[in-house]
């Protein structure tokens, strides 16, 4: 597992990156100018001089509400510091009301420096208010791309207790409105610091480390096969990929710590690209399950919405990235001896479509109570989100949509 890593040492192992010229795109790619990314088991020990590094003095702590003892262990990580206020009524999928909340809260409160420690809904919660604090307003008024003209309130620490949306390092969150999910870009929404402990994913149950899990491997598979992905984008995909497709299912069986280490490490990784790059049509499609399960009072969460269509969508898109999928394939261990192209692609479809089965409660759009007649409007929405399908590798039309949605009815 090695040492502390931060930013561009995170793929010191990469023969890729052994080029200088290379490692400067990294760098300014990732802006690693500008914050510090830093992942390793007893990262969370270095809190205090991070917070120190930005300007503590006085800190507060946004966090998920039933964390008791990891919130613990961060305050005596705080140690020396004075923690002047905390707010932990987030939403497990936020919304413009409880964002508002959250902002209203940081309006009250005197500090320099703000630490969210939770999963992917914590750290979009923080990021958002953070922002909407400094600039007014709801955080309706900031959906879209850099729409924010002062950085936030404070500058933030982000500490990740699960392994999947990589929000603590990417210029993005997802905020939900009446007619669904919502994103924000900005530069702004970016955490100064992110600490990425696999210590402290220890103790998540299985089901949430396998629905995080898919959540990381599927931003690597996206942003990898992505249009706007880039030489430098797909090096780091592929090592992400390589780090968190043999450990899956070693992390989700509990005690292998050193597959904690490797799922932290492609959730990061992975998190990492979504600010250049970004998802594609798996993430589109995904919001139509998400959105009609949820009206349902059965809400499919966010990793496995993702992996129900991505299956399919890979499928779609091998014309386009057979190569990538292969190379995904690979990583996973299947085996390819003779294999095709096509049949590499087939296989990792299938594997994933397999992790979902095995290890979520939700193998099929049956098991959330969706049907076919739920598909149009699922349609509906997933062809609603052109951030998403614009840079799809291949162009996804509403027909291809319903099929790859027909395709997971059962």
């Amino acid at each position: 597992m090695g040492a502390i890593q931060i930013n561009e040492e995170l793929l010191a192992d990469s023969d890729f990156f052994n080029d200088e010229a290379r490692r400067a795109q990294l760098v300014a790619m990732f802006k690693f100018d500008q914050r510090r990314v830093i992942l390793g088991e007893g990262a969370l020990d270095g809190l205090a001089g991070e917070c120190e590094r930005l300007g503590a003095g006085r800190v507060f702590l946004i966090h998920d509400p039933g964390i008791p003892a990891l919130v613990e262990r961060v305050g005596r990580a705080l140690a020396g510091l004075e923690v002047v206020g905390s707010y932990s009524e987030i939403a497990p999928n936020p919304s413009v009301a409880s964002v508002d909340d959250c902002v209203r809260a940081l309006a009250e409160a005197e500090f320099d420096v703000a630490v969210a420690l939770g999963g992917g809904s914590t750290m979009d919660t923080a990021k958002s208010a953070l922002c909407v604090a400094a600039c007014g307003g709801s955080v309706a008024d900031y959906f879209g791309f850099d729409k924010f003209d002062k950085p936030p309130l404070a500058p933030l620490v982000s500490i990740p207790t699960t392994a999947g949306t990589g929000s603590e390092a990417s210029r993005v969150t997802v905020v939900a409105d009446d007619t669904g999910k919502q994103a924000l870009y900005a530069d702004y929404l970016q955490p100064k610091a992110a600490l990425v402990d696999p210590l402290l994913h220890s103790d998540l149950p299985p089901v949430l480390t396998a629905i995080t899990g898919l959540d990381a491997l599927g931003h690597a598979l996206e942003c990898m096969a992505s249009q706007k992905s880039n030489e430098i984008g797909d090096a780091v995909a592929r090592v992400a990929l390589a780090a968190g497709c043999p450990a899956y299912a070693r992390a989700v069986a509990g005690g292998d710590q050193a597959a904690r280490y490797e799922m932290a490490r492609c959730a990061l990784l992975s998190g990492l690209l979504l600010s250049p790059i970004n998802t594609g049509a798996g993430h589109a499609l995904g919001y139509g399950i998400e959105k009609i399960s949820f009206e349902r009072g059965k809400p499919v969460p966010h990793g496995t919405a993702v992996a129900m269509v991505l299956p399919g969508v890979m499928r779609h898109n091998a014309p386009a990235v057979a190569d990538k999928y292969y190379f995904a394939a690979g990583a996973a261990g299947l085996d390819l001896g003779g294999k095709s192209r096509e049949q590499g692609v087939e296989l990792m479809a299938g594997w994933i479509d397999g992790l979902r089965r095995e290890h979520t409660p939700y193998g099929s759009l049956a098991d959330a109570d969706l049907r076919a007649e739920d598909i149009p409007r699922m349609v509906e929405i997933a062809m609603g989100v052109r951030r998403l399908l614009d840079p799809n590798p291949v162009e996804v039309s509403a027909d291809d949509a319903a099929v790859i949605y027909g395709g997971v009815l059962v």
